[in-house]
């Protein structure tokens, strides 16, 4: 310890150069299945994923009314047509499984009315922007939406005993890091002046 407070006396930079490592060493990566008790997590999980996919699959819409470049259109397209297909198909597993809730979430309101706050504040932004601004926007919600819904298709399938819908939430899972992958390659590409 006091030769951390030797560190911290020469500079905050030096400190957090010795206590990065000790953050990410205690932080320990638990990757054991998760167990569902019958209807509630994987149930809830499904609803959670089929709401991120609705969603999804109408994010071309906005470029319906705003211009883009063809590759951002193409990336978006692709992403929309996923989860288009893929909520289609949670629909289906779900009309032949009654422990399916699609519309049971199992959030407490206060997580429901935030994340419709979230939502209505990145639809504002995204369509109060236009050009290089549209496009960043655009791109980080899709980061966002990507990353999550690959991790929870990835979660959902260290817990699903269905063989049916286990092949679906993995290959879901695969779909997902592809379109993320497309969205940070767009990211990192130069973005042209549209206005």
């Amino acid at each position: 310890m006091r030769l951390f407070f030797r560190f911290a006396r020469h500079g905050p930079l030096l400190a957090l150069v010795f206590l990065l490592p000790l953050a990410f060493a205690c932080a320990g990566e638990d990757t054991a299945p998760v167990v569902d008790s019958g209807k509630g997590v994987s149930s809830h999980g499904y609803a959670l994923l089929h709401g991120i996919l609705e969603q999804e699959k109408k994010v071309s819409q906005l470029l319906i009314i705003k211009q883009d470049r063809e590759a951002l259109g193409k990336v978006i397209d692709e992403i929309a047509e996923t989860c288009r297909a893929a909520s289609k198909r949670l629909e289906a597993l779900a009309e032949n499984s009654p422990i399916l809730d699609l519309s049971d979430h199992g959030l407490p309101v206060i997580e429901v009315q935030t994340r419709e706050a979230i939502a209505a504040m990145r639809r504002e932004i995204l369509l109060a922007s236009s050009g290089r601004e549209l496009e960043l926007q655009l791109l980080l919600t899709q980061v966002e939406a990507l990353t999550y819904a690959s991790n929870l298709a990835d979660m959902l399938s260290r817990s699903e005993p269905d063989p049916e819908r286990l092949a679906f939430v993995r290959s879901l899972w695969n779909e997902l890091r592809d379109r993320l992958s497309d969205v940070q390659l767009l990211l990192r590409s130069p973005i042209q002046a549209n206005g």
